[in-house]
């Protein structure tokens, strides 16, 4: 009979012990979504919903981009995001379109759909008649006048993880000692400019922020694709460094974010490119030395 009573006696402490906390999370959490209710029914909580029509190409950058906007558009408060991806997304770049969506500091909660039929019914709960109709934008490739005003705009700094802006910095101050640290994020076929950016600026520590490739580099480049860093990690880089010369991606958009002095390449001449690069890179040092 005791043993019998020992046995029951055991998963009841357990259990009660586990309804020490249990019942005070459930209200909490049930308190939270009545609050919330309320804010959406009364119009009192922003969501925005975008659609991401244009497939996985550059999907990174282009939610930068419209975060950006929606920002700007919101000069103060939080704002909660509903973004339909397309489902290749799932396989490309799931996770670095999270990472992105969580650079946001403003960003209270996120909404994920891969059904355009299930955005639709759930809209209504998320927006009002007004704002479903000035809320919903397409996250498509921007157009060169939405570039041009991302690239003059003043711009909230972006939320990194503490643990990876302490992880890059370590790195960082380890690779580079006191020189001065320019990121590279050349694309495929310009990479002759590394070669006119590492004769123009013989001094400086570069980071290679892509592939490094077979080509043998000289002493100062260091290739970060050998440190498996993640896109937080990479952002908190570009970041961290004294400039960056590269592409317009989601780096590019870190190193505008962050006020990062440097050249974006890739989309004109390469003969030009290559002289605005050495331009920029004699005027960069000259004025820090």
């Amino acid at each position: 009979m005791i043993s019998v009573r020992r046995w029951l006696i055991r998963p009841a402490r357990r259990t009660l012990r586990r309804l020490e906390w249990f019942p005070f999370t459930l209200l909490s959490a049930l308190l939270f979504a009545a609050v919330r209710l309320r804010e959406l029914r009364t119009g009192r909580a922003v969501v925005r919903v975008g659609r991401a029509t244009g497939g996985t190409a550059a999907l990174p950058l282009r939610l930068m981009l419209w975060l950006d906007h929606i920002g700007a558009e919101l000069p103060s408060g939080s704002f909660d995001v509903c973004v339909r991806l397309p489902r290749a997304a799932e396989d490309a770049n799931l996770h670095d379109v999270i990472s992105v969506l969580l650079t946001s500091p403003r960003l209270a909660s996120i909404g994920l759909y891969w059904d355009d039929d299930a955005l639709s019914d759930d809209q209504p709960l998320w927006q009002n008649g007004a704002a479903a109709a000035s809320g919903a934008n397409d996250i498509d490739e921007a157009s060169a006048e939405g570039i041009e005003r991302f690239l003059r705009a003043e711009h909230q700094p972006f939320a990194l993880p503490v643990a990876a802006r302490r992880e890059v910095q370590t790195l960082l101050k380890r690779l580079a000692g006191g020189a001065y640290a320019i990121c590279l994020n050349l694309p495929a076929g310009q990479m002759a400019l590394l070669d006119v950016v590492v004769t123009a600026a013989p001094g400086v520590r570069f980071f290679e922020m892509g592939c490094a490739g077979s080509k043998p580099r000289p002493a100062n480049i260091t290739a970060l694709a050998d440190y498996g860093l993640t896109l937080h990690e990479r952002m908190a880089f570009v970041q961290a460094a004294d400039a960056y010369v590269g592409i317009f991606d989601e780096l590019g958009g870190a190193a505008i974010i962050s006020g990062r002095p440097g050249v974006l390449v890739g989309r004109g001449d390469p003969v030009s490119e290559a002289l605005a690069v050495t331009q920029w890179a004699a005027e960069f040092l000259g004025r820090r030395q």
